[in-house]
């Protein structure tokens, strides 16, 4: 029983762009100052079944050393939102990158063994393919974030991207903000990623000027916003 779980979850693992690794090799990494050159990405949700919580945050873990294999993988960030919601999020330069992440002939027939350890996990579902709008990087090692996803309403989509893009310099006077995000994730529905080092960094980002615009801004181009929209997570390991 133990050797097939193993099997299952190795397909898992292949399936998101991980592998197994050793704890003890687990190292957060650093980004620097705005090198990278990010245009489109991935973003992936996944809720673990019932009593396999620890088993996908170990795969999550162990997957920093295949991302770093990677060079067409700008940026890789695992992380939690919740005792059972995991993510997912990279990103690449060129398409080219992201197919190299995502294909695989292994990763494709082992596809099916997810629903062993992920709750109604569909990869055509919940592989999300995203396109960068802005980005701003900080040294640092990264362990908290946040996650915001929105929807535009209708006719207003130049205004958020416009918000998105305004966002970023705002984050650069932001020492404690490691990495901002903005992205699209389809035609109405955009999203910020963002890290920390740590609770104090998170919250002054919360109280700051993004944040404040966002809740000033909200009413006017964002369908339904709720304050219940900003998750906070952990993140596991980044590139």
């Amino acid at each position: 029983m133990k050797v097939k779980n193993l099997i299952k979850l190795t397909g898992l693992a292949l399936i998101l762009g991980i592998s197994i690794q050793s704890f003890s090799q687990i190292q957060k990494s650093n980004i620097m100052d705005n090198t990278r050159s990010e245009k489109i990405g991935l973003l992936v949700i996944m809720k673990a079944n019932k009593g396999k919580e620890q088993e996908v945050k170990e795969f999550l873990l162990g997957g920093l050393s295949l991302a770093n294999a990677e060079p067409k993988t700008e940026s890789w960030f695992a992380f939690q939102i919740d005792e059972q919601t995991f993510g997912i999020y990279d990103t690449f330069e060129a398409e080219e990158g992201r197919q190299m992440h995502l294909k695989g002939e292994v990763a494709k027939a082992l596809l099916s063994n997810a629903a062993d350890i992920l709750e109604d996990f569909e990869a055509s579902r919940d592989i999300k393919t995203i396109d960068v709008i802005a980005s701003n990087h900080k040294a640092g090692n990264q362990n908290n974030g946040l996650l915001v996803i929105m929807k535009a309403k209708e006719g207003k989509t130049v205004s958020v991207e416009d918000f998105l893009r305004a966002g970023k310099s705002l984050v650069s006077d932001e020492p404690a903000t490691l990495s901002w995000y903005a992205f699209k994730i389809n035609e109405e529905t955009y999203a910020i990623f963002d890290t920390f080092a740590n609770d104090s960094g998170r919250d002054a980002h919360l109280t700051g000027k993004v944040a404040a615009a966002l809740m000033e801004n909200a009413p006017a181009i964002l369908e339904g916003f709720e304050p219940s929209a900003i998750q906070k997570v952990n993140i596991l390991a980044s590139k």
